[in-house]
């Protein structure tokens, strides 16, 4: 796991969820969250190809951003962590 802290040491406000191993991904409920940025548009595609090919997803969700700039909707993230067993994330999204 990637964990992304404040580099001027600001202190996390937001209420985190306990992390969890996740274990062997294979055959797990997989979803994706892009934002679409245009430099990623030749990448993402084939990073989601290579994670069906190899981990063999047993369902897939997609959250396919409209705005780069903007997280995901709370509403929307809580409906995918519900539904799946991990998340492949891009940057900013």
């Amino acid at each position: 796991m990637i964990e992304l802290v404040s580099p001027i040491g600001h202190p996390r406000v937001e209420p985190q969820a306990e992390l969890k191993a996740l274990g062997d991904p294979v055959g797990k409920r997989a979803a994706f969250i892009w934002n679409q940025y245009q430099t990623t548009r030749n990448f993402w595609p084939r990073l989601e190809r290579e994670v069906e090919a190899v981990l063999k997803p047993s369902r897939i969700e997609r959250a396919y951003k409209g705005n780069t700039w903007m997280p995901l909707e709370r509403e929307r993230f809580s409906e995918l962590a519900a539904s799946v067993d991990y998340f492949v994330v891009g940057v900013g999204a």
